[in-house]
């Protein structure tokens, strides 16, 4: 065995191998998300990558990042501009409920009515660009398949805002950290809303099965056999 096989075979050159890639593939995102627009469709790229290699077990490279990229390059801007345009207008009404309009109060519980237009956001971003990454449903059918994902995994939903906000946190108080937190976040969201996906995928198809028996039960004048 040569020289360069005996590196190539370390642990330490394999541990500076995955280091790079975090590193490429977190650049590759905050690069694409520039625009700011692209951040949904750079989101669903990061996603797909993290996805492919560390799941998947395959080996994607910064091509894979780009074909993903512009694939989800619509629908991931659509779905970024909705949410960015709903958020800032909730964010206004948040803070006039709070402010007030100059001399002009509020009523004392419209404060808290305010607050209740999150709840779409709240109960819907989670899933949404997972779900862009991994399936085709059109954006009406993504934003309502992660709104129900996140009705029927309660605590799972929970966990991929824990994740977010630590990640935002990490990245607004060392900035550095931005380097490797998009994928470090990127795969530990993927392993809560893979294992939705799977239990929904198998529900899916639990009912498929069911349907088809209870077709094959009938006669072709659609009488039951038994």
């Amino acid at each position: 065995m040569s020289s360069f096989d005996r590196i190539s075979n370390s642990w330490l050159y394999r541990l500076g191998e995955a280091i790079a890639d975090v590193v490429l593939f977190s650049c590759l995102f905050l690069l694409f998300s520039l625009p700011v627009v692209t951040i949904g469709p750079s989101l669903c790229a990061l996603y797909y990558i993290v996805y492919n290699k560390y799941t998947k077990g395959g080996d994607p490279n910064s091509k894979d990042f780009v074909r993903s990229f512009r694939s989800n390059l619509k629908n991931g801007i659509v779905v970024h501009l909705i949410y960015s345009v709903f958020s800032l207008i909730v964010g206004f009404n948040i803070y006039f409920a709070f402010a007030g309009f100059g001399d002009l109060r509020l009523p004392d519980w419209y404060p808290v009515v305010s607050l209740l237009p999150l709840l779409p956001l709240i109960f819907t971003m989670p899933y949404v660009y997972a779900l862009l990454a991994r399936f085709d449903n059109g954006i009406k059918g993504t934003i309502t398949n992660s709104f129900i994902l996140c009705m029927v995994n309660f605590p799972r939903f929970l966990l991929i805002w824990l994740v977010v906000i630590v990640a935002l946190a990490i990245c607004i108080f060392f900035p550095p950290a931005a380097l490797i937190v998009p994928v470090g976040a990127t795969y530990l969201i993927q392993m809560v809303t893979e294992k939705s996906f799977a239990k929904a995928l198998s529900v899916e198809q639990q009912r498929k099965e069911e349907v088809s028996d209870k077709d094959s039960e009938e006669d072709p004048d659609g009488r039951d056999r038994s």
